[in-house]
C-alpha cells in the first residue's frame, strides 16, 4: 500500500504541477507593470456557487464519498477538478480524505482554497459533520465575495472617473494639434498625425484594460440550448443582419464612400440587435430580482407540508413571484402533466435566460432528490441568489450613470473635433480667397504684411480630415466597448452601445459641417 501511495503521490503531484491552477481572485499583475498602478483583482462566484451545492447536498445526510464525487462532476465550477483530485485520491488510491485534502492544500496557489482544504482536512479529523463546516464556510464566503465585490465596484466608479478624464484630455491634445497646424508650419506632418493616433489607440486601450481588471467578473447570461424568447430572436436577426451589414460595409468601402455613411450603415444593422439584447437584460434583471423569495417560498411549502415540489407549487401563488409567473406556471403545468422533471426545470431555466437561475434551480432539484430538506435547501439557495442580486444593483448604481455619461461625453467629444475641423477649413478657405484677392491686385507685399501665407493649410486639409476621422472611429470604438465592460451581462450588449456610438459619430460628421458653414460666413 505504501508503494502505491508514493505511486499516486508522484502521478497526483505532477498533474497539479502541470495543470494551470485558475486563482478564484485572479491576479492582474501584467496590468500592474504596464501601468504602474495596481488594478483590484477580478473576483469570481464560482467557489460561492459551488459551497452553496455542497452546503445544499449535505442536508441529505448523504456519504461523504458522495459529496466529493457530486462537486467534483459540477465542471461548470473551475473548482470542481480540485474536489475530482481529492475523490480520486481517496476512493482509487487508498487516501484518508483528510490526508487527501490537506496534501492538495500544499500544491494550490490560490490562497483562499490552499486555506480552504487545510481547514476542511482538520474538520474530517476531528470527526466533525461536513454539513456544519460547509454551511459555515459558505456564510463565510458568501461576506468575503461580497466584500471583495463592493471593493471592485468602489474602484470600478474611481475608474470611470479616471477614463471620462483621459478621454477630455485626449479630445483637447488632438484639438491642439489641429490648430497648431494651422499656426505653426509642422515639416512632417504625417508622421506627427501617425504618433498622435498611436497614441490615442494605446491610451484608449490601456484604459479599458485597467477598466476591465477592475470589474468583478460574473457570467450573467446562460449557455444552454434552449434560451429565452428575446435570445432566440437575437440569434435570427444576428443570423440575417450581421452577414448583410458586413457585406453592406465591403460594398461601400469598395465604392469609396464617405466615413459617415460607414459609420450611420454600421449603426442601422447592429442597434436592432443591441436593442433586444438591452430588453434580454433588462428582463433577466428582473427574473433574477423575483428569483431568490420563489425559490424560498417553494421550499418553505414543500419542506413545511412535507409534499413533493409539484403538490408545492399547487399551494404557491403565483402572482407573488413577480415577472416569473408565466415561467413557473408552465414549469408546474409540465411537472402536472408527469413529465421528466429534469426536462421541465431545463425548459424553465431556458426560457429565464440567466446563469444566476440555472445554478441555483440545478442546486436546489438536486439537493431535493437527493432526500435534502426542501425549507433548508430553499433558504442556502435563496439565500445565495440574494447575494449576488445587492451586488448586482450596486453595480447598477455606477454602470447606469456612466452610460449616459459617456454617450454624452462622446457626442461632445466627436462635435469638438468635428467643429474644429471645419472653422480650420472655412478659415483656410477665405485666407485663400484672399490670397487670390491680393495676387488680381498684384498686393503680395500686403498679403505676406498680415501673414496670410502661414494660415493657408488648404493642401493639408484631405489629410487632416483623414486624421479627425482616424481619431473619431478610435474613439467610438472605445466608449462603445467600456460602457458594455462597466455594466457587464451579456455580449450582444457591444451592438447596441456600438450603434449608438457610430451614430452619434455619423450624424456629427453630417450635422456640424452645414451649421459652421452657416455660423461662419465671410464675404472676402
Amino acid at each position: 500500500m505504501s508503494i502505491v501511495r508514493k505511486f499516486g503521490d508522484l502521478l497526483i503531484g505532477d498533474k497539479l504541477s502541470g495543470m494551470k491552477i485558475r486563482d478564484k481572485f485572479s491576479s492582474a499583475k501584467i496590468g500592474e507593470k504596464l501601468s504602474g498602478v495596481k488594478i483590484v483583482e477580478r473576483i469570481n462566484d464560482d467557489m460561492l456557487f459551488m459551497l452553496t451545492y455542497m452546503a445544499s447536498i449535505s442536508t441529505a445526510d448523504i456519504e461523504r464519498d458522495r459529496i466529493f464525487d457530486y462537486a467534483g462532476a459540477q465542471k461548470e465550477y473551475e473548482a470542481s477538478e480540485h474536489f475530482c483530485q481529492i475523490y480520486t485520491l481517496a476512493s482509487k488510491w487508498g487516501y484518508e480524505y483528510s490526508k487527501a485534502c490537506k496534501y492538495l492544500s500544499q500544491k494550490l496557489t490560490d490562497r483562499y482554497l490552499s486555506k480552504f482544504f487545510g481547514r476542511m482536512a482538520n474538520i474530517i479529523s476531528s470527526g466533525e459533520p461536513e454539513k456544519n463546516f460547509l454551511k459555515h464556510e459558505k456564510v463565510t464566503l458568501g461576506e468575503i465575495y461580497s466584500n471583495e465585490y463592493e471593493r471592485g465596484v468602489e474602484s470600478l466608479r474611481k475608474w470611470t472617473d479616471g477614463y471620462t478624464a483621459l478621454m477630455v484630455s485626449l479630445t483637447l491634445v488632438v484639438t491642439i494639434i489641429l490648430i497648431s497646424v494651422m499656426i505653426y508650419e509642422i515639416g512632417n506632418i504625417e508622421t506627427v498625425a501617425f504618433m498622435i493616433v498611436v497614441l490615442v489607440m494605446f491610451t484608449c486601450g490601456m484604459a479599458l484594460y485597467i477598466i476591465y481588471k477592475s470589474t468583478p467578473s460574473e457570467k450573467k447570461l446562460h449557455s444552454l440550448q434552449h434560451k429565452s424568447r428575446e435570445q432566440e430572436q437575437i440569434e435570427r436577426l444576428t443570423r440575417i443582419l450581421l452577414p448583410l451589414g458586413i457585406g453592406t460595409v465591403i460594398v461601400l468601402l469598395f465604392l469609396k464612400t464617405e466615413i459617415e455613411l460607414l459609420l450611420l450603415t454600421v449603426s442601422l444593422f447592429t442597434l436592432p440587435i443591441g436593442a433586444l439584447a438591452m430588453i434580454d437584460d433588462s428582463k433577466i434583471d428582473e427574473r433574477d430580482n423575483s428569483f431568490p423569495a420563489f425559490i424560498k417560498t417553494l421550499g418553505t411549502l414543500a419542506g413545511t407540508t412535507g409534499v413533493t415540489i409539484n403538490c408545492a407549487m399547487e399551494n404557491l401563488d403565483k402572482e407573488t413571484v413577480g415577472c416569473l409567473e408565466t415561467a413557473v406556471g408552465k414549469l408546474h403545468q409540465g411537472l402536472s402533466m408527469g413529465l421528466k422533471s429534469t426536462l421541465c426545470w431545463e425548459k424553465f431555466i431556458g426560457e429565464t435566460g440567466s446563469e444566476l437561475i440555472n445554478r441555483c434551480s440545478k442546486i436546489f432539484t438536486d439537493a431535493v432528490e437527493l432526500g435534502g430538506d426542501p425549507a433548508e435547501i430553499g433558504s442556502i439557495v435563496s439565500s445565495s441568489s440574494l447575494e449576488i442580486v445587492l451586488l448586482r444593483m450596486k453595480r447598477k448604481l455606477v454602470s447606469s450613470g456612466f452610460r449616459w455619461l459617456a454617450i454624452i461625453l462622446h457626442a461632445v467629444m466627436v462635435g469638438l473635433l468635428i467643429f474644429v475641423m471645419e472653422i480650420i477649413n472655412k478659415f483656410s478657405s477665405l485666407i485663400t480667397g484672399m490670397s487670390e484677392s491680393y495676387s488680381m491686385q498684384g498686393d503680395m507685399q500686403g498679403m505676406s504684411q498680415i501673414g496670410m501665407s502661414m494660415f493657408n493649410v488648404g493642401d493639408k486639409m484631405p489629410f487632416l480630415y483623414k486624421f479627425t476621422f482616424a481619431v473619431v472611429l478610435v474613439l467610438t470604438i472605445s466608449n462603445a466597448i467600456v460602457v458594455k465592460i462597466v455594466e457587464g451581462g451579456g455580449n450582444y450588449k457591444f451592438f447596441f452601445y456600438g450603434g449608438v456610438m457610430s451614430g452619434i459619430s455619423g450624424l456629427s460628421i453630417i450635422i456640424i459641417p452645414p451649421v459652421v458653414s452657416k455660423i461662419f460666413t465671410f464675404n472676402v
